[in-house]
């Protein structure tokens, strides 16, 4: 049996992308506000589970979880953004994982935060990104990179890095 010779055309695929990549983000509500997220830092989502609190802890920060033996703290996202919000039985721990080297040579750190609910997971076109209004330039906000129009609507796509952390790694939650 002989094999014919490959196209030249099928070595290019069919379907190139043209433009910049969709973004990839996980949508989640938090005081019926939309908010999302890049999926880059998601380590997984895990049901609200029993939180130990921590004693004199700061206001934002919740507790602890045990996840598969990892002691994970638990940070209040609502508080910390200024939002009220009431978690209630679709709540959920978004846990993140920052790489970089830790305490005792780890090479990771992980972080919950509570929402309210976790929607979906998205690819987002570059069309439906908009930048914050030029009119809040002057409003310093680390947490809000750019807007989103998902399915869900409009999304406040949150910088984890700005908002979660302090030279790549989870930073002090005290904020009084």
């Amino acid at each position: 049996m002989s094999l014919a010779p490959l196209s030249a055309d099928l070595d290019a695929p069919d379907d190139a992308p043209e433009g910049p990549a969709p973004l990839t983000l996980l949508t989640f509500v938090l005081g019926g506000q939309v908010f999302a997220v890049p999926v880059t830092h998601v380590r997984e989502i895990v049901d609200r589970s029993e939180i130990s609190a921590l004693p004199n802890a700061p206001h934002d920060v919740l507790g602890l979880i045990d996840l598969r033996g990892q002691s994970v703290p638990v940070v209040d996202l609502a508080a910390r953004l200024g939002i009220r919000a009431e978690p209630g039985a679709e709540a959920r721990i978004v846990v993140f994982a920052f790489s970089g080297e830790g305490e005792g040579g780890a090479s990771a750190t992980s972080l919950g935060v509570l929402t309210e609910r976790v929607l979906r997971v998205a690819e987002i076109g570059q069309d439906a990104l908009e930048p914050m209004p030029d009119t809040l330039s002057g409003w310093r906000c680390e947490a809000a990179t750019t807007l989103a129009r998902t399915e869900d609507g409009r999304a406040l796509v949150l910088d984890v890095d700005g908002l979660l952390c302090r030279g790549g790694r989870p930073g002090p939650f005290d904020f009084d």
